[in-house]
């Protein structure tokens, strides 16, 4: 089995609609770090939520306030993916880092 360490989300600027912003591809990929920076002057909502392939959506962060120039590690998304899982994410303005490693 073949460990792979990557940038899953290399940098994203998340807007105020829920999108996605990875999608899991074949094999087991495990989140290890996520960082959210808010570079804006107010603080902004950010939301996280996992589409489980073929099935529904969960919300892991409802509605978490980043205070203006702050940053959250969002632990919760410590998670593990398989193929066509998604990680969803909204947050006006917010940039957004995800680390992990693929498995093969």
């Amino acid at each position: 089995m073949a460990v792979v360490a990557q940038n899953l989300v290399k940098g994203s600027t998340l807007t105020g609609d829920i999108a996605t912003i990875y999608t899991a591809g074949a094999g087991t990929t495990v989140i290890t770090s996520v960082v959210v920076a808010n570079p804006t002057s107010a603080a902004v909502s950010l939301t996280i939520s996992i589409q489980r392939s073929g099935g529904t959506t969960l919300a892991i962060v409802p509605a978490r306030a980043i205070a203006s120039d702050g940053t959250d590690l969002a632990p919760e998304l410590a998670r593990v993916l398989t193929s066509g899982d998604a990680i969803q994410a909204s947050g006006n303005g917010l940039n957004i880092i995800i680390d992990g490693y693929l498995l093969s």
